[in-house]
């Protein structure tokens, strides 16, 4: 399972229990320089259990690459 975003970095599928869609979507929502360490490791967590054969364009991984 993928986390898929649309439009404006809403995503609209969950990875793991604790990185939910809606914690997704305020994470990408949150500049960069604003992130916590611990919240880029939830973004670096949620980008690996995405996998490498998920279509560019459509997963987290991709906005941020």
């Amino acid at each position: 399972m993928a986390a898929t975003v649309s439009g404006s970095k809403t995503v609209t599928i969950g990875v793991a229990p604790h990185l939910s869609a809606p914690v997704l979507t305020l994470l990408m929502a949150t500049a960069v320089e604003n992130l916590t360490v611990a919240q880029l490791n939830m973004l670096r967590d949620a980008i690996d259990r995405i996998g490498k054969g998920a279509p560019l364009g459509s997963t987290l991984g991709s906005l941020l690459q």
